[in-house]
């Protein structure tokens, strides 16, 4: 059974326990949807996967199945296993190997962000639709569609490996040096930094893959090069 722990108002603990099956596992996650829906709105989540091991297709079913349903954000991945932490490492997620680690993580955290600015980049499994936003304070990767209504806010760059048809906005702290790039454009506006792109849908860029920089003071939509 899956269990959630409340920790301080507006932040849980998501334990699943290794020795669930997959199967279970989701059923686990549709029945904490049904009956504590009210509790996950809104709120930071832990989500603590012991020992298991998983795959980023595991992650992105979570994500489409569990946290994007639930109107929650994770702040931390709890695992145990090596090869998952490390993955999850790799797509700049935040983790811990076990939870005697969150108070020194925290520290690092804050201290890295404070002193260096530096921050994660952060990618996302799935499509943003309507109403959904994210704001982040480097770099974001989203592995999907943005719908038309949705919002996507980052200090750094902006990638979208699907159809950029809501806002986006890259450098939201300031910088004109950052950059957009979708694999298909379907947006009236991009925004970097402090200068707004205007695309109209007779463009030769529109519903293709491009890049968005800024250049001599001006957006400058590119063909994505073919590697």
């Amino acid at each position: 059974m899956i269990q959630l722990k409340g920790r301080q108002a507006g932040f849980l603990r998501c334990v699943v326990p290794a020795d669930m099956s997959e199967r279970q596992m989701f059923d686990g996650f549709n029945s904490l949807l049904s009956t504590g829906g009210h509790l996950l709105a809104g709120s930071e989540i832990e989500i603590d996967l012991q020992t298991r091991r998983f795959s980023p297709a595991l992650l992105s079913k979570i994500w489409k199945n569990f946290i994007e349903p639930s109107g929650s954000t994770v702040s931390l991945w709890i695992v145990s296993d090596p090869q998952s932490k490390e993955a999850l490492d790799r797509m700049g997620f935040r983790t811990s190997a076990g939870e005697h680690m969150t108070e020194r993580l925290d520290k690092k955290e804050t201290r890295a962000g404070a002193d260096e600015g530096i921050y994660p980049g952060f990618v996302y499994f799935g499509t943003l639709r309507g109403g959904q936003n994210i704001g982040h304070a480097g770099d974001v990767v989203i592995i999907g569609n943005v719908n038309q209504g949705a919002e996507v806010a980052a200090k750094g760059n902006v990638t979208v490996i699907g159809r950029l048809n809501g806002l986006v906005h890259a450098g939201c702290g300031g910088s004109d040096e950052m950059t957009v790039v979708t694999r298909s454009l379907e947006a009236g506006q991009v925004r970097i930094g402090t200068k707004v792109g205007i695309i109209d849908r007779n463009s030769p860029f529109w519903g293709k893959a491009v890049t968005v920089r800024i250049s001599d003071n001006e957006v400058l939509v590119s063909p994505w090069p073919v590697l």
